[in-house]
C-alpha cells in the first residue's frame, strides 16, 4: 500500500511538472532565430507580400486591387503575393518562417514590402501583451535584416466579445486560464495596440516600419461590423478587403514618393 501511494504521488508530481513546462512554453513569446537571407532583386518591379493569419489566407481569394492602384500611380510593375494560415498567433507566424517549408519558400522569394496581419489571434486567445510585443519584434527584425519594409496591421476593431461567447466550453475554459495567467481582459485590443506603440518607441522603429492604424479604415465600430466583416464579425468580407487594400496601397505610394523625392 505504501509503495502504491509513492508511485501515485510520483505520477501526480510528474504530471504537474510536465503541465507546467507545457504551460510555460505555450505562453512564452518567440525567441529570435538566426535569420536566413531572402532574394534581393535589382529591377524596377515592386514586390509586396501579404502574410500572417486567416486574414492573409483569405486575401489569397480576394480580388486584390493593390497591384492596379500602384501601377496606375507609380508607373512601375507590381507583384502582390499572399500567404496566411488561419489561427496562428504572432509567435506561431514567426516560427512558421523557419519551420514550415512552404512559408519559408514564399518569403525567400524576396520582397520590397511586407504587410503583416498578426496579433488578432493573440487577442482572441488572451495571450499577454509582452508575448505579442516580443514576437512582433522578431518579425520586424527579420524583415529589416532582409531589406523588406514591414507594414504592420494594428489590431482591428473586430467583435472580440461575440467571438469569445461563440467558443466551445473547452475553449472558454482555456481562455479564462489564459486571462488569469496573463492578466488579460476579454477585450484586450487596445492594450495590444499600445504594446506595439511602446515597441516602436523603445526600438526606434518610427522611420523603419509602417503601421496601418485601424481608425484609418475601421473607425465606425457598429457600421463596420455590418459592412466590412463576415457574419462571424472577425473576418473581412470582400468590401473590407478592398478598403484595407486601398489603405495599404496609399501607404506604399507615400513611401515610394518620399524615396523618390530623397
Amino acid at each position: 500500500m505504501k509503495y502504491k501511494f509513492i508511485i501515485l504521488l510520483v505520477m501526480i508530481i510528474s504530471i504537474c511538472i510536465i503541465g507546467r513546462v507545457k504551460c510555460l512554453s505555450y505562453y512564452a513569446p518567440a525567441k529570435e532565430r538566426p535569420i536566413y537571407q531572402t532574394i534581393q532583386h535589382h529591377d524596377d518591379t515592386i514586390r509586396i507580400a501579404y502574410i500572417g493569419d486567416s486574414w492573409a489566407y483569405g486575401h489569397q481569394f480576394h480580388q486584390c486591387c493593390i497591384k492596379e492602384l500602384l501601377e496606375n500611380n507609380l508607373q512601375r510593375p507590381v507583384i502582390v503575393n499572399s500567404y496566411g494560415i488561419g489561427g496562428l498567433t504572432s509567435k506561431e507566424i514567426y516560427h512558421a518562417f523557419f519551420e514550415l517549408d512552404s512559408f519559408r519558400h514564399f518569403i525567400e522569394k524576396g520582397y520590397d514590402f511586407c504587410f503583416i496581419s498578426a496579433g488578432i489571434n493573440d487577442t482572441n486567445k488572451k495571450m499577454s501583451a509582452s508575448y505579442y510585443q516580443k514576437s512582433m519584434d522578431c518579425i520586424i527584425q527579420f524583415m529589416l535584416t532582409n531589406h523588406i519594409h514591414p507594414i504592420i496591421q494594428e489590431i482591428p476593431d473586430y467583435n472580440i466579445h461575440s467571438v469569445f461567447e461563440r467558443q466551445t466550453t473547452k475553449d472558454k475554459i482555456i481562455r479564462h486560464i489564459s486571462m488569469f495567467v496573463n492578466r488579460t481582459d476579454i477585450d484586450c485590443k487596445q492594450v495590444f495596440r499600445n504594446a506595439l506603440d511602446e515597441l516602436i518607441q523603445e526600438k526606434g522603429y518610427q522611420d523603419k516600419i509602417s503601421i496601418i492604424r485601424y481608425k484609418s479604415w475601421n473607425k465606425d465600430y457598429e457600421k463596420d461590423l455590418n459592412m466590412l466583416y463576415t457574419d462571424d464579425q472577425m473576418h473581412l468580407n470582400e468590401k473590407g478587403y478592398t478598403l484595407l487594400d486601398r489603405v495599404i496601397a496609399k501607404d506604399i505610394i507615400a513611401l515610394q514618393t518620399t524615396l523618390k523625392d530623397n
